[in-house]
């Protein structure tokens, strides 16, 4: 059994050899219209191929091969294009997150979208220092549930950053019930004056 997956392995590698030597060119422009840097096109391209060979997939004809590092490839350039989106939106406050409302035209519409907008602002800025007065772990889970997490599930976010899947639930339910208070004390006092 161990000399049919060596063999299986050396059969791949071989056919892999072949297979990126052929397409390399192609694949590497293909990511190059995702990521749009020449360095991290062609770390894709090395993160798929090694995939690939991690898998041991039974491929048996270059064709096969081709097809499903097509694949591989797509995924991690992809995978990569949204991980660095994620980074990049980390670093910006939660008003630069959310994009502002489209202004309709007339006088009376345009005075209601700027009332609209000066609540939304002060609604995001509350938002803000609420998320700022909470603990720090619970502000990453709130973060990597919510804010950033896309359409990943919660079970997802855990595996990829290496959180108990009870631990991530349990810091989210926290960290928004805390929110939750302090946003009703803040409407409580604006009520009040």
């Amino acid at each position: 059994m161990h000399t049919e997956t060596a063999s299986r392995r050396e059969t791949l590698r071989a056919l892999l050899g072949s297979v990126v030597h052929h397409n390399a060119g192609r694949w590497l422009r293909f990511i190059l219209t995702i990521l749009k840097n020449e360095a991290d096109a062609e770390d894709v391209l090395q993160e798929a191929v090694r995939r690939v060979l991690a898998r041991n997939v039974s491929l048996e004809s270059e064709d096969q091969v081709r097809m499903y590092l097509n694949r591989a490839i797509a995924n991690a350039a992809f995978e990569f294009y949204n991980c660095r989106k994620r980074e990049r939106l980390r670093h910006l406050s939660l008003n630069d997150r959310l994009p502002l409302p489209l202004h309709r035209s007339g006088p009376l519409i345009h005075m209601e979208d700027l009332e609209k907008l000066g609540e939304k602002e002060r609604f995001l800025g509350l938002l803000d220092e609420g998320l700022n007065k909470l603990p720090s772990k619970q502000q990453e889970a709130l973060r990597l549930t919510i804010l950033e997490s896309g359409e990943l599930s919660i079970r997802h976010v855990c595996v990829a950053h290496g959180i108990p899947y009870s631990t991530l639930r349990h810091r989210s339910k926290q960290g928004l019930r805390r929110l939750r208070r302090f946003l009703e004390q803040k409407e409580r006092s604006q009520d009040s004056k």
